[in-house]
């Protein structure tokens, strides 16, 4: 290891100070926030507004993922990644449900004509 001397104010006794190296361990951050996933489900797959909310938790929490506070990144982001599963669940079952619904009232109609 190299040593360089201090620039400013000398030691007292004119000798170099050796600076030592100093290790920052970062644990690995990995924090989704699912920002496409919320928008798609805030557009088209919006049942009872859970669409909104997952679009809202995951604006939160890349705003505080940018801000350094992981620990709050990482609750919205699980929670938008909650309520856009639960939305695409609910809005896939209105869907097959309308479409059960639709074909329903078309047998219906095509029998009470004949």
């Amino acid at each position: 290891m190299q040593s360089y001397p201090l620039r400013g104010n000398p030691m007292q006794d004119d000798k170099t100070c050796n600076g030592q190296p100093v290790v920052v361990s970062m644990p690995a951050q990995k924090l989704d926030d699912d920002i496409i996933f919320s928008t798609f489900n805030f557009h088209y797959c919006n049942p009872c507004c859970l669409g909104f909310g997952a679009f809202y938790n995951s604006v939160k929490a890349r705003d505080r993922r940018l801000l350094g506070d992981y620990a709050s990144a990482s609750t919205y982001g699980t929670r938008a990644r909650r309520l856009n599963i639960a939305s695409v669940i609910l809005g896939v079952l209105y869907g097959i449900l309308l479409i059960v619904i639709l074909v329903y009232a078309y047998q219906l109609s095509r029998f009470s004509h004949q």
